[in-house]
């Protein structure tokens, strides 16, 4: 956790996914992934138990040129770790997991920055509270538009909080 100052409440939380080492083409609604995960966890991203507004959310993909069909991505949000799903499997929202649910966040379409991708989405002002005695938020990555991408890509997912 990265507060930003004495005068801001803020805070900052990063994930790294390091895709697996294959080039396995996405379909639409699939889940971006590490080779053993496709849940990220946003550790240290507010008080304990408090209550957060995400701020802002940026995506960097460590590519020098957009896949054909890569398009927009959303990041599904919950407040505790929620049922497993692998890389390049298909988003659900399971029975078991809908009460860790806090909905999502949709990234729009990246752009190319010359030797990096990127999208921010800034102005999102979502409140809740995180879980009992929790620091972390949990999330997934969803491709909206099919892709075929590089082995090993790296991509970086970044939000800013306030805490209120």
């Amino acid at each position: 956790m990265a507060k930003r100052s004495e005068t801001f409440d803020g805070f900052d939380s990063a994930v790294t996914i390091t895709r697996p080492a294959n080039t396995t083409p996405y379909s639409a609604g699939d889940v971006v992934g590490n080779a053993t995960t496709a849940i990220q966890e946003f550790a240290n991203i507010g008080p304990a138990g408090g209550y957060i507004v995400i701020k802002s959310a940026d995506l960097r993909i460590d590519v020098a040129a957009i896949p054909a069909g890569m398009t927009t991505f959303r990041l599904h949000l919950y407040d505790v770790s929620p049922t497993a799903i692998i890389d390049n499997a298909a988003w659900d929202l399971p029975a078991a997991d809908r009460a860790s649910y806090i909905g999502y966040i949709d990234h729009g379409t990246v752009l190319d920055l010359g030797s990096t991708l990127y999208v921010q989405a800034n102005s999102i002002n979502k409140q809740f509270k995180l879980a009992s005695g929790s620091t972390s938020l949990f999330g997934q990555l969803v491709t909206n538009g099919g892709y075929t991408p590089g082995s090993a890509d790296v991509a970086v997912i970044r939000l800013t909080v306030e805490a209120i």
